[in-house]
């Protein structure tokens, strides 16, 4: 495949306090049917594609391979504590962990008897908890057994809590750099929610930015940058917000902007699912300042 180099002018017209700048975007993996759970890993990009089922990893000199074929329909990865990969399994229906032997292990796939929906995506905490979100995109109405879309928690004793029942299609989930905020997206609602984290779960939450209008595409996956500034994949592209909601950039992508992972160095590089395209965006480090 050859690469493409591209330089979009990032543009929020109808967001008058939104800043516009000039990015480097590369597509480096491309050919693929639904691109999604970008994980950056020991110098090494790994993501979904769902309707393959299939995990790929992606290094900057050799390029795209397999690295889980069957994923059941993995959609969002995290590692754990112990650098094990974690998957939101679509056709699985859970939370599983890939082990060393390549064998999988499930982490939750049930909650008070019910199968859970279709597991989406994932973020881990230092101290092990694993926070999921479950809306029913990958089944009917006759496969659906929980009567909600849920934002759950698995603690570190494996009990799957629930930490918020009242959102209508739970999508991206994130925590802030210093883990007491989690966002989680309301996807057709075109909503981020915070959270704050507590030993039992989470309380006050509340709205921390939402788009005007309605659009084809929802409120996706989301990277945050350690200075609290969150990116979010959504329906017209990247959405920079600052730690205090304040949208301050977006950049305009092409097609079905899925997830984004953030590799933070002197400059700040996004990956990005863009549907059947793995883009590379390099940000300058005073992009959203």
């Amino acid at each position: 495949m050859q690469w493409v180099l591209i330089s979009l002018v990032s543009c929020a017209m109808f967001v008058a306090s939104a800043t516009t700048a000039a990015h480097d975007i590369e597509v480096i993996s491309d050919g693929h049917s639904f691109t999604e759970g970008p994980l950056w890993h020991d110098g090494e990009l790994w993501f979904s594609d769902i309707p393959t089922s299939t995990i790929y990893r992606w290094h900057p000199e050799r390029g795209s391979s397999i690295a889980v074929r069957p994923s059941s329909g993995a959609n969002g990865l995290a590692l754990d504590t112990q650098n094990r990969l974690l998957m939101a399994q679509h056709q699985a229906r859970r939370i599983a962990r890939l082990n060393s032997d390549g064998t999988q292990t499930s982490l939750a796939s049930h909650f008070q008897g019910k199968r859970l929906n279709s597991p989406n995506d994932l973020v881990v905490a230092d101290n092990g908890a694993i926070y999921f979100t479950d809306p029913p995109f990958a089944v009917s109405e006759e496969e659906q057994e929980l009567d909600f879309a849920g934002v759950f928690k698995i603690s570190n004793a494996g009990e799957l809590i629930v930490l918020d029942d009242a959102l209508a299609r739970p999508n991206g989930i994130i925590l802030s750099p210093d883990a007491t905020t989690l966002y989680v997206t309301d996807a057709y609602q075109w909503q981020i929610f915070a959270y704050d984290v507590t030993p039992e779960g989470v309380a006050n939450k509340r709205l921390f930015a939402e788009l005007e209008g309605t659009y084809e595409q929802g409120m996706d996956g989301m990277a945050v940058a350690q200075d609290g500034t969150l990116y979010v994949a959504g329906p017209q592209g990247i959405y920079a917000y600052s730690a205090q909601g304040k949208l301050l950039e977006l950049i305009e992508l092409p097609d079905f902007t899925a997830n984004v992972a953030l590799v933070e160095t002197d400059n700040r590089v996004l990956y990005v699912t863009n549907q059947t395209e793995v883009l590379k965006i390099s940000l300058s480090a005073n992009d959203t300042d």
